[in-house]
């Protein structure tokens, strides 16, 4: 495999940076579940990641991805984890062209997430993914590295959500470690949130 060349996205790749990212949850439980039988899950889910970039993370924080966009991380720093309360008629009609008639379910997962998210100071790993070819080959975890580097220096944890078993051990290989399980309303996926320190491994630990 050739060496992964980690960069950041500036905004006129959020359409390249989005399809990675729609084809890495093309099979993830909690969006699945959000959109069943979907048709158009990796348009919807396109559209979803775009609006996600261009109105939380970019204004706040940093999207990495690589020189091919193989997938990506997005990342907000101390301080800037809330999603934005307000948005513009036109913000407002990308989520519900994503969501559909599941845009009232999707606003009550993320006030479920926001009500459970860590308090302290920390650097929100939002979104991490990697086109389905290439999983497993060790592109997320290089993906990870800037983020984790941020955290380390500042001395301050890094937060994130899993949403499968396969992404969850991903992070615990990274120094994760599970703190909690969030049951998702009307019987979605459980989704795990997870820690890690600047220097070690820091948690509530299993839940």
């Amino acid at each position: 495999m050739r060496p992964i060349e980690v960069r950041i996205a500036a905004a006129d790749a959020v359409p390249k940076v989005a399809a990675a990212l729609a084809d890495a949850f093309i099979n993830d439980p909690v969006f699945t579940w959000l959109l069943p039988g979907s048709l158009r899950l990796e348009p919807r889910l396109r559209t979803m990641f775009a609006a996600e970039m261009e109105q939380y993370v970019m204004p706040n924080g940093t999207v990495w991805t690589t020189s091919g966009y193989d997938g990506a991380v997005t990342e907000l720093p101390p301080g800037a984890w809330e999603m934005p309360t307000s948005a513009t008629l036109r913000e407002a009609l990308k989520w519900i062209r994503a969501f559909g008639t599941r845009w009232a379910l999707a606003i009550r997962v993320q006030h479920a997430m926001e009500k459970r998210h860590l308090r302290e100071p920390h650097f929100y790993v939002r979104t991490v993914g990697v086109r389905t070819a290439l999983q497993g080959q060790g592109v997320g975890s290089v993906l990870m590295q800037p983020t984790l580097e941020r955290a380390d220096s500042a001395g301050l944890p890094t937060y994130i959500e899993a949403s499968s078993e396969r992404s969850a051990a991903l992070y615990e290989r990274l120094g994760f470690v599970h703190m909690d399980v969030l049951e998702l309303p009307e019987g979605g996926p459980p989704l795990a949130d997870a820690q890690a320190s600047g220097r070690g491994i820091a948690g509530r630990g299993l839940s």
